[in-house]
Formats: structure tokens, sequence, C-alpha cells
């Protein structure tokens, strides 16, 4: 009996056991893959649902008239990087003594911006239970902002 070749490798013979491994594994990774992808976004909504929100488009557009009042929650070497024209910079560690009572002759809503609106929907609960109601959040925050193209003032 003559030997037609080396034994099979473990891995080999593993492989030959089991036929469907590769694919599964490399399914395995696209779905994981695709969830890394997706996981800010998912995050954002899940942390907007029941809140107002605007897209970028949406918020330059209302920002055009003398309707928004845009609040930059993020700390002033991010603030002078690159903000939104406008926006009033208050670091979210100060929003808690400078917004404490909203003001009854104010016509402008908030529009609340930080990085990725994590902070925003933090500042947007805080507010909302001080008693201020016009208030939007920026949907994706300056992420957001600055993915769709939108102008940036340094």
């Amino acid at each position: 009996m003559l030997n037609a070749g080396p034994p099979p490798s473990t891995l080999e013979a593993w492989l030959a056991a089991n036929p469907q491994a590769p694919g599964l594994l490399i399914a395995t990774l696209c779905v994981l893959g695709l969830l890394v992808a997706l996981g800010p976004r998912i995050a954002s909504w899940h942390r907007g649902k029941g809140r107002p929100l605007l897209e970028p488009l949406q918020a330059e557009e209302l920002m055009l008239g003398a309707g928004l009042l845009v609040l930059d929650l993020r700390e002033d070497p991010d603030y002078r990087a690159g903000h939104i024209r406008g926006a009033l910079p208050v670091p979210y560690r100060d929003l808690a003594t400078r917004f404490q009572q909203p003001d009854p002759l104010a016509k402008r809503a908030l529009l609340l911006v930080d990085e990725t609106d994590a902070l925003a929907h933090e500042a947007y609960a805080l507010l909302a239970a001080r008693g201020f109601q016009w208030m939007y959040v920026l949907k994706g925050g300056m992420v957001a902002w600055r993915r769709s193209r939108r102008p940036l003032v340094k």
C-alpha cells in the first residue's frame, strides 16, 4: 500500500468535516463590521427618541431667519477649531449656571450642539426639567454638520 501524500493536518481535517465554517466566519465578521460602523448612528437614534431633532440642513434653514439660537456645548478649544456661524459658546459644564430658567420674552428656539449629540441630549433633559420648551438637538452633532459639508466659522 502506497501513501498518496502526507496525512491531513488538523485544520484541513476540521475544514473537511465542517465545510460551512469559512462562510459562517465571513458572515460573522461582516455583521460585526456593520455593527461597529452603525453603532454611533444607532446610539444617536436611541438617545433622540421622543425629542425634536434637526438634521444639519434643517438647522441651517432655520438659522437663516432669527428662529434659532445655537448653543455650542463643546469646550473652548473645540469651539475655536470650528463652529456654526452665530453659535453661542456655552460649555456643558457651565450650562446649569448660565441657563437657570427660561426667559419669558425669548422669541428664539434653542439648538443644542456638541460633537456627537450625546451631551446635547443630556443638556436637553436638564433644560426641559427647568422649564425650557422650544429646544432642538442637532442630530449627529458637529460630526454630522461637517459630514454634510455645512459651513464652519473659525
